[in-house]
């Protein structure tokens, strides 16, 4: 039986009420318009986006592995710096906890800020290995397409250890949607990052109105509904204290898209297997602001599987009518 806050959340979702109508309510240009608006996290003010309800912290005491996993051994340079006792992944056939895996990309990033970066799993040893045992990465992170920013030097991390998905804006469309679910379905990773930056130029596009025109336009469509809500939680802000407000909506946005038309990625959640983090990577200092779990994962999660399987009564009682 679905629950109260599953009911609200369904409300919301058929009721629009969120984003409104039409083009503003879409997501993609896959994206139907009956009533599929994004339930906005509480409003929260450009200089400070934080979730009404809070996100899962970074563990303190947790280690940082399920399992030890094997150092791969570095050739050393000079001026190598050694490598942090847990910049290692573990081997092939071992597996982190989602938290854990978190742990290596905070650790990893405080390294890149530092200007201390180790470099683990460059050498060709690591290549060779992973050519003949193939990969398990133990990240998925779906991110902008960028230039400025190489999502394993800012993580500090090496071949094989992450599953990257990069495309303007760092939106959630149809190609994107899938690659995702091949790492959490078949790479079995446990975490999934969604990371915007700061100065996002397809954000700030769409927040302009900029004309755009092709595959750009439907592009640009899915980060609208960010835009929309950066408007209405901020509705003094404009320029570049707008686009940072849309930045952090658009991380949640494509959330969102994940959670309501990936079944791998909601299976993941419910179980405990996977963990869905929001973040954003100043450009300048190349440090992340970890944002946590989308506030309203769990009431999202049961709306879209109650959707689901609605959908699937309704069509199984279509092909039955279909067979009279």
């Amino acid at each position: 039986m679905v629950g109260s806050k599953t009911r609200l959340v369904l409300l919301l979702l058929v009721a629009g009420g969120v984003l409104g109508t039409g083009a503003a309510r879409a997501t993609s240009g896959w994206m139907d318009d009956a009533g599929d608006a994004h339930p906005a996290p509480p409003a929260r003010s450009a200089s400070k986006a934080t979730p009404a309800k809070p996100a899962v912290a970074p563990p303190k005491d947790e280690p940082a592995h399920a399992v030890t996993p094997t150092p791969t051994p570095r050739a050393s340079r000079p001026g190598a710096k050694p490598p942090a006792a847990s910049a290692s992944a573990p081997a092939p056939d071992a597996r982190l906890t989602p938290d854990g895996a978190l742990k290596l990309l905070q650790e990893g990033n405080q390294r890149w800020v530092s200007g201390q970066s180790t470099d683990p799993n460059t050498e060709p040893s690591r290549r060779q290995m992973l050519a003949e045992q193939g990969s398990h990465p133990f990240a998925i992170v779906l991110t902008c397409a960028d230039s400025r920013l190489p999502a394993e030097r800012i993580f500090d991390r090496g071949t094989g250890d992450l599953f990257v998905v990069r495309v303007a804006g760092n939106v959630a469309g149809t190609s994107e949607t899938g690659t995702v679910q091949y790492g959490v379905g078949h790479l079995k990773a446990p975490l999934l990052v969604v990371m915007g930056h700061s100065k996002c130029g397809a954000v700030a596009a769409a927040a302009s109105g900029a004309e755009a025109h092709g595959k750009l336009a439907d592009l640009l469509t899915n980060i609208a509904p960010a835009v929309d809500r950066a408007r209405k939680a901020n509705p003094e802000a404009e320029g570049a204290t707008l686009v940072a407000a849309a930045i952090k909506e658009n991380v949640w946005q494509t959330i969102f898209d994940l959670i309501k038309f990936s079944p791998e990625v909601r299976r993941g959640v419910e179980s405990g297997e996977l963990k869905v983090i929001g973040a954003v990577c100043d450009i300048a200092t190349g440090k992340v602001e970890w944002m946590g779990e989308h506030p309203w994962q769990a009431e999202l999660v049961a709306a879209m599987n109650a959707r689901a399987e609605r959908d699937a009564t309704a069509e199984g009682g279509s092909h039955t009518g279909s067979d009279h």
